[in-house]
């Protein structure tokens, strides 16, 4: 594809650049406290067609999908305990909340849903 050692050079530095960013979209990812902001900064990173065949590029995208997919696991699972510990008059309210927030994963997230779902009917099978 490039064969200018200008070219290459600059191929070079943007799949640098592009890791910078996915590092600096991981941590952004790991203080994010809702699973809408971890969606977001998810999707929001997109691996551009010229470097697409680089393999450090290819491998900060993957960092970041799987941190981000670490990180709602982290939040679903906090929902759902908090879930647990309420009363039986707020776990209704808590249940539709948890829902919508799920309606948010999209995307490379989106699989998390039937997980966080069957994770629920876990949890209330356990209370009942």
């Amino acid at each position: 594809m490039a064969r200018d050692p200008v070219d290459k050079n600059l191929l070079r530095m943007e799949g640098r650049r592009f890791t910078a960013r996915c590092e600096a979209q991981v941590s952004s990812i790991e203080r994010a406290d809702t699973l809408r902001e971890v969606s977001r900064l998810t999707t929001s990173i997109v691996l551009p067609s010229l470097i697409a065949e680089d393999y450090t590029a290819r491998d900060a995208l993957r960092l970041v999908e799987t941190r981000a997919e670490d990180r709602a696991r982290e939040l679903i699972q906090e929902q759902i305990q908090n879930f647990t510990r309420a009363e039986e008059t707020q776990r209704e309210k808590k249940k539709r909340a948890m829902l919508d927030a799920w309606a948010n994963l999209t995307g490379p997230l989106g699989h998390l849903r039937t997980w966080a779902q069957s994770k629920l009917l876990a949890a209330e099978q356990r209370n009942n």
